[in-house]
């Protein structure tokens, strides 16, 4: 397939109009008391995603904010199909189905305390569970083109690999994308200090580029605030064992993953982007907590580049894992989606690895799946800002 072709296989349409590669029933757990019983349903329909994030109640301002944003942004995700949702108590159950309302989507609430016994809440999710599925049998399938994909961007592990393979594959895939009229979004604000040429000259506007750069200022300043020098934290470990020595070496292998793309907007955690094109967001850089903010926002699919193995992913879009580096392929290929190894002799140019991974979304479309997916990898992580009650 050429990238150049704007459309890529079927997806699943949405009452939005948007197109979603996955069709899942979504099974979400609203608090920590609720995760094991929505865990032993799934239990019993394991066509079903869970998502149990182990949410506390009590958390207050933006946090609280946060949380309800993110169940509104699951229920209107693209990828959600249908959902049920598992409350603890009434109260929280009636104001859900409230805000779940206008989702566009088939949905249902169990109330954990109002089912009369754990077993009896089991079996009432369950049934749920198998009437979901039923019901979004019937989502209609269209076209998905290259314009109508939201990709969340991400690294980890990285390495000197990840700068001459993996994230200039993503890169000039991105070009293609952004060209097509498609929406890409980068975070994990920490990975872009050092990078302030970068932005400057890849920004659309100096206002674009000034927002990010405060994000980045915000950053570098919470992480001094505790005495401790970020740039002596990050490299890691791992990236320092992998052969990386400093956070600008590390850094400017990860603005690859941006191409010549500019920005054309900046982003809260979960924000979702209000037209096409390239998107800072700014997040922390614990990959499971920047993929969930970036797949909250609306991303279909992760393309995430790595050096060494990382076993990160939000279960609600696919993660497709691009590699280069020899020694991780041969300990990790099984776990790999695409392998750009060949950049390294030359024996695959950016042009073919960009269209390995164009095919490797078409092969989503037709309904393959990711080897995160098989493995059921992946977390949804939201970040805290204050204590809870």
């Amino acid at each position: 397939m050429s990238i150049t072709s704007p459309e890529i296989g079927n997806g699943y349409l949405r009452q939005d109009g948007r197109i979603g590669l996955r069709n899942h029933v979504v099974a979400l757990s609203t608090v920590a008391l609720t995760d094991r019983v929505t865990e032993r349903a799934v239990d019993h329909v394991p066509s079903a995603l869970l998502l149990a994030p182990r949410w506390e109640r009590g958390v207050r301002g933006r946090d609280a904010s946060l949380q309800e944003h993110a169940v509104h942004a699951i229920a209107n995700h693209p990828n959600t199909g249908a959902i049920l949702a598992v409350t603890h108590d009434r109260r929280a159950a009636d104001d859900l189905a409230l805000a779940l309302t206008n989702c566009g989507r088939p949905f249902e609430i169990v109330t954990l305390m109002g089912s009369g016994g754990y077993d009896t809440a089991i079996d009432i999710a369950v049934h749920a569970l198998q009437r979901l599925t039923a019901q979004m049998q019937h989502t209609p399938r269209a076209p998905l083109r290259l314009a109508d994909l939201t990709v969340a961007l991400e690294c980890g592990g990285s390495d000197a690999s990840s700068a001459t393979c993996a994230n200039p594959a993503i890169g000039r895939f991105v070009d293609t994308l952004i060209a097509a009229g498609g929406t890409a979004i980068v975070s994990e604000t920490a990975e872009f200090i050092g990078s302030d040429p970068v932005i400057h000259a890849q920004s659309e506007s100096p206002s674009i580029a000034q927002a990010i750069l405060a994000c980045l200022e915000a950053e570098e300043a919470m992480m001094r605030a505790d005495g401790t020098d970020y740039r002596g934290v990050n490299p890691t470990r791992e990236n320092i064992e992998a052969g990386l020595s400093t956070l600008i070496e590390k850094t400017m292998g990860a603005v690859c993953k941006i191409g010549t793309s500019k920005f054309v907007g900046c982003l809260a955690f979960a924000q979702k982007p209000v037209s096409t094109g390239l998107y800072f967001m700014d997040t922390p850089f614990f990959s499971p907590v920047s993929l969930s903010g970036m797949v909250l926002s609306g991303a279909q699919v992760t393309l995430f580049a790595m050096g060494v193995y990382n076993p990160s992913g939000m279960p609600l879009a696919p993660t497709i894992k691009i590699c280069g580096n020899p020694q991780t392929l041969s300990d990790w290929g099984a776990e790999i989606d695409v392998n750009v190894a060949g950049l390294i002799g030359g024996i695959v140019t950016l042009d073919m690895a960009a269209v390995a991974i164009t095919d490797k979304l078409a092969a989503l479309c037709a309904g393959s799946i990711t080897h995160a997916e098989r493995r059921g990898e992946g977390q949804l992580i939201l970040p805290r800002t204050m204590p809870a009650l």
